[in-house]
């Protein structure tokens, strides 16, 4: 049997903590030895469960991640903690390689890195928080449970792919994935950027769809909610409205859907690492 795409052998000059430890981390009670290079046999999955940012270095390449992503890191791979904002709460999981490895060979994502990196931000907090309480009640595993567990190895996987998908634009991402329903979609969503609160139901409506295809649609193709979508293109507009010098940034929040400036200011440099201030300065 072929080894993995990720296999690497131990290496003993690195500690190696034990993956019977899955824990809900808030930043007094995270152990040292996580900020020190270490491995784990098998992966080790970083969800921020709230607002908040964790920097992580896999093999000395640092990861930012926000409460909208999450970072998988492969068994054996040296990775450490390098920063945690104060407010930032954290699931700190483990899954099988078995598991990773059964759903990577059905979805065949490139691997690059020795880690995985995804989006979806309250989908995989939601399957981060299922999977803590199995792995925190520490029994032996049913039918039900091990289809849990190919489900979340499976939904990294795919989630991870669209984190990886070349296109650059919300339009050309629902269009690589859905083909003329994304552009539907974009379409719809995009004329309604600034409604707020969005009209959720007139959209299945235009496509068709329930609230729970819709749903699923989105989760299958893109690995994220409808809500991350809407929010995502929002963003994407109000940069490019904030090219335009003359227009004030309380004006650019409202037309964005946003419900007041600090919302915005907040929710931009979270996506961007830096304020809507210092983008138009950047840009100019």
């Amino acid at each position: 049997m072929a080894p993995a795409p990720w296999h690497r052998a131990v290496d003993d000059s690195v500690t190696e903590i034990a993956t019977d430890d899955d824990e809900f981390l808030v930043v007094d009670r995270w152990p040292r030895e996580v900020f020190a290079p270490h491995v784990h046999g098998e992966f080790n999955w970083i969800v921020p469960m709230r607002a908040g940012r964790i920097v992580v270095a896999v093999e000395g390449r640092e990861h930012t991640i926000d409460s909208n992503h999450w970072i998988c890191v492969f068994p054996r791979t040296p990775h450490a903690v390098v920063h945690v904002s104060d407010d930032t709460e954290i699931l700190s999981l483990f899954l099988p390689e078995a598991s990773m490895l059964r759903a990577w060979e059905e979805l065949k994502p490139e691997i690059g890195l020795r880690c995985a990196i995804g989006g979806g931000g309250e989908i995989a907090q939601g399957l981060a928080l299922a999977w803590g309480e199995l792995r925190f009640a520490k029994r032996e595993l049913d039918a039900t449970d091990r289809a849990l567990e190919a489900f979340v190895a499976g939904w990294i996987w795919r989630a991870y792919r669209a984190e990886l998908d070349p296109a650059e634009t919300w339009q050309l991402r629902l269009r690589v994935r859905l083909a003329s329903d994304g552009d539907r979609l974009h379409q719809f969503l995009d004329a309604h950027l600034a409604d707020n609160p969005f009209p959720w139901d007139a959209l299945g409506e235009h496509l068709g769809w329930s609230r729970r295809m819709l749903q699923r649609r989105l989760v299958d193709a893109l690995g994220v909610a409808p809500r991350a979508v809407l929010a995502g293109m929002r963003l994407e507009r109000a940069r490019e409205l904030l090219r335009d010098a003359d227009r004030a940034i309380g004006d650019i929040a409202l037309a964005c859907g946003f419900a007041s400036q600090s919302h915005f200011a907040t929710a931009f440099k979270v996506e961007y690492g830096v304020s809507p201030t210092r983008q138009r300065r950047a840009d100019h």
